[in-house]
């Protein structure tokens, strides 16, 4: 009998190194308790007692000097800090609220409330009661639903099946290419220009760092379903945002987060608990080789990121790699951090997908050495809820997760687990196709919180565009076509599209939204698994390529090699013309027929390069064919 996929049913509240890292935190929270009662119950002076106050609950100190202000603007403050913690990674801001607040309630005494000695300890029994009884009730009811849901997947009959690997080629259409078009007007811009980026901070989802890689995704996902035998000016945008990826002012963020994240002074990015810089950019590189050819990166410091005159850390793929596969062997999550403390699993695709595309080209065995830990991670609770969602994000060091999770998130995990894990992937799909989705005859129906309708390229409210484009992605990787057209024309029907020079983008969505778009457009079921597990078949890797045309002028919108030919399809930018394009990888001196050129044969050269001329109007197909005989 076939395996079904279920949710795991023999669940704890908690998975086993959560449980280990909470047991810690309150056996160190007790501790401070104890010491915080001590001077009631040693009936020290005032001020003590109120300073011991402040360390059993936070703000409680107030709660002994009668401030009622400083109670309030503390309560409003706390939470603050918090925010700010999780925001960007500032570890100090909380202790600092709490043990401050303590300190300034014991320079407030004088008209005390005696009663606070017994109402402080009691307020923290309440809350901890309080939060013992919802984390409870919350894992009943999850608890309830994952069952629920088992029954479901049964009838349903979701087997962790995977497709096999069947390369295949598109044609992209007009407006496949002026959406690229776009994007590769970012790339190729001089290195050290940045026009039409999107600058707000580098510390959250605003940041530049994610609108370059996914320039460098989505370009090499059009080059793998549509162009896999060209690279010309494609290879050359994923070069570019590369290359930007090493500007300082991408990076530099990184020394501050983590002198007051870690207390530690390294502004190296690829070092230590950064998945939001090296995982991301790995998989870039990743992508970047499957799709060209081209191991340049993997040379020593070939990334080399310099941070002033005397200090330079050189990194190259290779040691972006090691760094992954080292922050996972530290990490008793196995998934570690994409700043100080937080780990987001969602984050931590990219370094699992960055490690299976390196494992892959170089014929390593990183991704092996932590599979079972990462499967253990997505599988015994630590990260996924009993309904069968995986969590959005943990503390590393507290243990505590953050209670809300999108309906984005559960999107962004389907695409991205399935390389690495399809089968969990596949169930992630069906839960938030089914959980998430309208019926069958109205998926856009869907029923979206404050937080799914925020852009994360510019935080901007009452938009709910990008968690429309992350079912897009899902559904194309999942091979829910239906559903996949059905999101892109809503988006076409309800978002502004601007057109500049022939490039085309959506106004109402942020840049990092519409290349998320853009990488979603050049999907199709299995893209993404097969891109990162499978790369590219040998005839692709042997064959022709068009490796010069002219940009804008000359547009590709197919391009592919059976090993020995080329076929093209072409557009021209803007007007009609005549242009010379180049092919390469041919073999050296033999003659090549033309079908579609200007000139009925060539001759390749020594190195197998030959230079075409075609006369372009509209669509334009072109063969190249080796002469027999």
């Amino acid at each position: 009998m076939t395996a079904v996929l279920r949710i795991p049913d023999d669940r704890r509240v908690h998975g086993p190194v959560t449980r280990s890292v909470k047991r810690r935190v309150l056996t160190a929270f007790g501790v401070l308790c104890l010491i915080g009662l001590a001077p009631v119950a040693l009936n020290l002076s005032p001020p003590w007692q109120a300073f011991g106050l402040g360390l059993v609950l936070p703000g409680g100190g107030f709660w002994y000097t009668q401030d009622v202000v400083f109670a309030v603007i503390w309560a409003l403050g706390f939470p603050i800090g918090l925010f700010v913690w999780w925001g960007c990674g500032f570890i100090g801001l909380t202790p600092a609220l709490w043990f401050g607040a303590a300190v300034l309630a014991a320079t407030r005494t004088g008209d005390d409330w005696q009663g606070a000695r017994w109402a402080v300890p009691a307020a923290l029994v309440g809350v901890l009661a309080l939060g013992l009884f919802w984390q409870r009730l919350r894992f009943a009811r999850l608890t309830a639903r994952g069952r629920a849901m088992n029954q479901r997947l049964v009838r349903a009959h979701l087997e962790p099946t995977v497709a096999p690997f069947v390369p295949q080629t598109l044609e992209s259409s007009p407006e496949d290419l002026a959406a690229l078009r776009y994007a590769l007007d970012l790339a190729l811009q001089p290195l050290d220009r940045f026009d039409g980026f999107t600058f707000i901070d580098q510390f959250r989802e605003g940041a530049v760092r994610y609108q370059l890689n996914f320039i460098g995704y989505a370009a090499a996902m059009s080059a793998y379903t549509r162009t896999p035998a060209f690279t010309g000016y494609l290879a050359q945008a994923q070069r570019n945002v590369i290359e930007k990826m090493r500007n300082k002012g991408v990076w530099r963020y990184w020394a501050i987060e983590h002198l007051w994240g870690d207390f530690r002074w390294k502004p190296d990015p690829v070092s230590n608990e950064n998945v939001m810089y090296s995982g991301y950019f790995g998989l870039m590189l990743g992508l970047y080789e499957t799709v060209t050819g081209d191991a340049r990166y993997h040379e020593s410091g070939a990334l080399s990121l310099r941070w002033n005159a005397d200090t330079a850390y050189p990194h190259d793929y290779g040691t972006i790699t090691d760094a992954l596969v080292d922050n996972m062997r530290r990490s008793a999550f196995c998934l570690f951090p994409c700043e100080p403390n937080w780990i987001y699993p969602f984050c931590n695709t990219f370094a699992i997908n960055s490690m299976l595309c390196y494992d892959r080209l170089r014929g390593t065995g990183h991704y092996e050495k932590h599979a079972d830990g990462i499967r253990q991670a997505f599988e015994a609770g630590d990260f996924l809820e009993p309904d069968g969602r995986i969590i959005f994000i943990r503390s590393r060091r507290t243990g505590l997760q953050w209670p809300i999770t999108g309906k984005f998130s559960d999107m962004i995990m389907a695409y991205w687990l399935n390389p690495a894990l399809p089968d969990i992937a596949r169930r992630s799909w069906w839960l938030a196709r089914d959980q998430h989705l309208g019926p069958v005859d109205r998926p856009l129906d869907m029923k979206l919180r404050f937080w799914d309708k925020v852009d994360p390229g510019d935080y901007k409210p009452f938009r709910d565009a990008f968690t429309r484009i992350t079912v897009v992605l899902a559904a194309r990787e999942m091979g829910d076509e239906q559903i996949a057209q059905a999101f892109l024309g809503y988006l076409d029907e309800h978002q502004p599209r601007l057109e500049s020079a022939g490039a085309r983008k959506y106004g109402g969505m942020s840049v990092y939204s519409n290349l998320s778009l853009l990488l979603a457009r050049f999907g199709r079921a299995n893209a993404m698994r097969q891109l990162v597990t499978e790369g590219f078949p040998r005839p692709w890797r042997e064959g022709p390529v068009l490796a010069e045309a002219a940009y804008p002028d000359v547009l590709v919108a197919r391009a592919v090699s059976d090993g020995a030919d080329l076929q093209l399809v072409l557009r021209p930018g803007a007007a009609a013309c005549r242009t010379s394009i180049r092919v390469e990888r041919l073999a050296p001196h033999r003659t090549y027929n033309l079908r579609g050129a200007v000139q009925s044969s060539i001759l390749a050269d020594h190195a197998g390069s030959a230079v075409v001329d075609v006369d372009l109007e509209s669509r334009h197909e072109l063969r190249v064919t080796p002469s027999i005989g």
